[in-house]
């Protein structure tokens, strides 16, 4: 099956991890995959590293009234004739939703990871009722929140949870102090929200520290923030790195402060080397989580509770062990990459 991709997104983030980690795994099953990006991308540049066809545009939010830019893409689109078509987010939607409509694309799936309605302008309208064949969101949070478009459509959205490969030779080995969040610093992380759990965790865990692993624009603020809390020396912001494994192995638990999350695939990561999780319970982690088995579940966004169940779990380091385990059984049970892919494949076999 011929597969096309398209994505515009310039930087690195969830969306596009998710959707490299699909595009290789399809591949694998001897599909032939293409990608239509943005010229400055980071996607662009791990695909074209790893050797698959990429087709570069440079894409805003005004392209879609581009019509010279637009005939090429229709061009490239009659040469590749795709039999599925996969878009990332609402800018590849208003940008070549009518070209996709002019070139006869009657498989095109919209793919949807954000928990938020979306505005619905004319056009939009449009290409959902005329073009869209089908919708897949990461979680049943984020299929709420498109509920003003279902009616748009001819099939329901599909809930595809995240996955991914289960198989590690490490494996943490809990007993210590240190708690990780990982993720882009940005406002919807939550990370300021961490940094105000750790002044209460070490009040009862003076040795406790908190391994901040990821990049964004709001690394120095948070820094600030730290020292403004006096727990500077607590906190360790370690950037981002390619070698979470190896840091995340040295942490006990694993927390996810998010003020919203489409889905929570560090949650997974940290299921895979059976590290539990500890979340706030108005975003799709309660759909990963079992609370009170795998790790907790936090109501209100409860900034006191959160650091008690951090307390518990490093205090009762033999519990947070067990509740490790349990997490890894459910990731395989539930959230393997070939489950995902299974999906995937028996959707586009269906359209």
């Amino acid at each position: 099956m011929k597969i096309l991709f398209i994505n515009f997104t310039k930087f690195w983030g969830g969306g596009e991890s998710w959707t490299y980690q699909v595009m290789d795994e399809l591949r694998k099953r001897n599909h032939s995959i293409t990608l239509i990006s943005n010229t400055v991308s980071e996607l662009k540049l791990k695909a074209e590293h790893n050797n698959f066809t990429t087709y570069p545009f440079k894409v805003n939010n005004l392209s879609y009234l581009n019509l010279i830019q637009l005939s090429k893409i229709k061009k490239l689109l009659i040469e590749i004739q795709p039999d599925v078509v996969i878009l990332n987010s609402s800018l590849e939607l208003k940008t070549v939703g009518l070209v996709l409509k002019s070139c006869g694309c009657t498989k095109v799936i919209f793919t949807r990871g954000i928990p938020s309605p979306m505005k619905m302008k004319p056009l939009k309208r449009y290409v959902f009722s005329n073009v869209v064949s089908n919708i897949i969101v990461n979680s049943y949070y984020v299929k709420n929140s498109v509920s003003n478009i279902a009616s748009l459509l001819k099939t329901e959205p599909e809930v595809i949870y995240h996955g991914i490969n289960p198989e590690t030779i490490l494996e943490a080995k809990g007993g210590t102090k240190n708690i990780a969040i990982i993720g882009r610093l940005s406002s919807e992380k939550g990370v300021d929200i961490a940094l105000k759990v750790m002044v209460e965790v070490l009040k009862s865990e003076p040795y406790a520290k908190l391994w901040v692993i990821g990049n964004g624009k709001e690394k120095e603020k948070l820094i600030r923030l730290s020292s403004e809390l006096g727990i500077n020396k607590s906190v360790n912001f370690y950037g981002f790195t390619k070698d979470v494994e190896n840091l995340l192995i040295q942490c006990s638990i694993l927390i996810l402060p998010s003020r919203w999350e489409g889905f929570g695939l560090v949650l997974l990561e940290a299921m895979k080397l059976k590290i539990p999780c500890i979340a706030f319970d108005h975003t799709a982690a309660n759909e990963i989580i079992e609370d009170n088995i795998t790790g907790y579940l936090i109501p209100n966004m409860d900034i006191s509770l959160m650091a008690k169940k951090i307390n518990h779990l490093l205090g009762n380091p033999k519990l947070a062990i067990e509740m490790g385990k349990k997490g890894n059984i459910l990731l395989i049970e539930k959230f393997t990459i070939d489950k995902s892919i299974d999906k995937y494949e028996k959707i586009m076999e269906q359209l």
